[in-house]
C-alpha cells in the first residue's frame, strides 16, 4: 500500500478507486478518506514576469529588462517601495508575495515529484509556509493572494475567502484620475493619479505617508490587453504630490506599442496596487485620435527663431475657429491666454515667434480639445550665443 505524510496525518493513495482510497483527487489518483489541508498559504519572491504573467500574457520576460535609460533614472528615482521591489541584474523582483497552493495540488506533486520539478523548486522558496484546514479558512489574514499551480506558474491574484476583503484600508473613493494627456514629451499617453482635495495632501511626503510608498504595481488594459508599467513608467517625485504615469511614443517595445493606435472612446482601465490597501481601479474612455503625432520641431530655440509645432489640420481648424484652449506657461503658476499672442495657422502647423517673448526661459504650451484631450508641449528658448 502506498502511503504519504502530510502534516503528522500518514494517508494512503492509489492510483484506482478501492475500498480504502475511495477519494478522487484526479483521474489517476485516489487516496483515504482522510483530513487534509484545504490550502497551504505563505509569501514568497518572484520575478515580475512571474508575478504578471497570469494577466499580461502577452508580454515576454525580455520586455522586462530594465533599459540603459531606466537604470539611469532609477540611480536618482528609486522605488520608494523597497520593502517590496528590488532590482536585481537590471531586472525587477516581487518581495513578499501572498500564495497558496491548494491541498489536491500539494498531495499531487508529493506523490509524483518527478513530474513536476518546476513546482517543486518554487514550493521549497515560500517562506511562512501554514496549511488551513477546511475549518480554519476563517482565520485566514492578509488580502489576495497567488496560486502556484503543478506546472510551476502562478494565476491571477484572488480572494480565498469574501471576508478577507475588509483585511485591507480603503482607498478607490479618496483618489481621483486627473490630467490625461494625450501628447507630453516623450509620452503618447499620461495621466495621474491623486487624492481628492478635501483630503489635503497637498506635499510629496504627505502623499508618500498616505499611500505612494505603499504601491508596488500599475497596469494599464486596452482592447482586452493588460500591460504592466515599470517603475518609472510611472512614479511620483519631489515636490509632487501625486502618482504619475506615461506610455512612451516612438519605440519599439511591445509594451508600448498597445497605444500606437485607439479608437474613439475606446475604454482604458488603470489597476494599482498597494501593500495594506484595497486595489485602486480607474476607467476612462479616450478621445478622438488624431491623423500623426503632434510634435514641436525641436525643444530649443535660439531667441527670435519661430517656434513650429504640427498639429493634425482638424485641430488647427479648432485653434482658428478658438474652440480649443490655448495657453502659455511661463512658470507652473503664471500663464497667458495663447489667443493673445502673436501667431500663424498653417493647414498642419501653428507657428509662435519666440521674439515676442520678454526673456529666455522653460515654458510650456497646452492645447486642450474637447474632441482630442489635452497635449502639452515643453521648450526652451536659449539667449543667442
Amino acid at each position: 500500500m502506498n502511503e504519504i505524510k502530510i502534516n503528522d496525518n500518514i494517508i494512503a493513495y492509489d492510483t484506482v478507486a478501492t475500498e480504502r482510497c475511495s477519494v478522487k483527487i484526479n483521474d489517476q489518483l485516489y487516496i483515504e478518506d482522510k483530513v487534509y489541508p484545504r490550502y497551504f498559504i505563505g509569501e514568497t519572491t518572484m520575478t515580475f514576469f512571474d508575478f504578471y504573467r497570469a494577466d499580461c500574457p502577452n508580454v515576454q520576460e525580455t520586455d522586462y529588462h530594465l533599459s540603459e535609460t531606466f537604470q539611469q533614472i532609477i540611480g536618482r528615482f528609486p522605488h520608494t517601495n523597497q520593502q517590496k521591489i528590488m532590482v536585481n541584474e537590471n531586472k525587477y523582483s516581487m518581495k513578499h508575495v501572498p500564495i497558496y497552493v491548494t491541498g489536491k495540488d500539494y498531495i499531487v506533486a508529493q506523490i509524483k515529484q518527478e513530474a513536476y520539478p518546476e513546482f517543486k523548486e518554487k514550493f521549497k522558496k515560500i517562506q511562512s509556509l501554514v496549511p488551513v484546514l477546511e475549518e480554519d479558512t476563517v482565520s485566514i489574514t492578509g488580502y489576495k493572494r497567488k496560486r502556484l499551480f503543478l506546472d510551476g506558474t502562478y494565476g491571477s491574484r484572488v480572494l480565498l475567502e469574501e471576508k478577507i476583503g475588509q483585511n485591507v484600508h480603503p482607498i478607490q473613493d479618496k483618489l481621483e484620475y486627473v490630467n490625461e494627456l494625450y501628447s507630453f514629451a516623450h509620452y503618447s499617453y499620461a495621466a495621474m493619479v491623486q487624492f481628492l482635495p478635501e483630503y489635503e495632501i497637498n506635499t510629496y511626503d504627505q502623499f508618500h505617508e498616505a499611500y505612494g510608498k505603499f504601491v508596488y504595481s500599475f497596469t494599464v488594459t486596452k482592447n482586452g490587453q493588460t500591460i504592466p508599467l515599470l517603475w518609472p513608467d510611472y512614479l511620483y517625485h519631489k515636490p509632487e504630490n501625486h502618482l504619475e504615469f506615461g506610455l512612451l511614443a516612438n519605440t519599439k517595445e511591445p509594451r508600448y506599442q498597445l497605444f500606437d493606435h485607439w479608437e474613439t472612446n475606446e475604454i482604458v482601465k488603470i489597476d494599482i496596487l498597494a501593500e495594506g490597501f484595497e486595489d485602486v481601479q480607474f476607467e476612462t474612455h479616450l478621445k478622438q485620435p488624431m491623423s500623426f503625432p503632434p510634435k514641436l520641431s525641436k525643444s530649443e530655440y535660439t531667441f527670435g527663431e519661430v517656434i513650429c509645432l504640427s498639429l493634425d489640420p482638424r485641430l488647427v481648424k479648432e485653434l482658428a475657429e478658438e474652440k480649443a484652449d490655448f495657453e502659455l506657461f511661463k512658470t507652473k503658476k503664471t500663464s497667458e491666454n495663447g489667443y493673445s499672442l502673436a501667431f500663424e495657422l498653417e493647414d498642419e502647423r501653428l507657428l509662435l515667434p519666440s521674439a515676442q517673448f520678454e526673456k529666455p526661459g522653460r515654458f510650456q504650451l497646452r492645447i486642450t480639445s474637447e474632441s482630442f484631450g489635452q497635449l502639452l508641449f515643453l521648450f526652451m528658448i536659449k539667449q543667442e550665443g
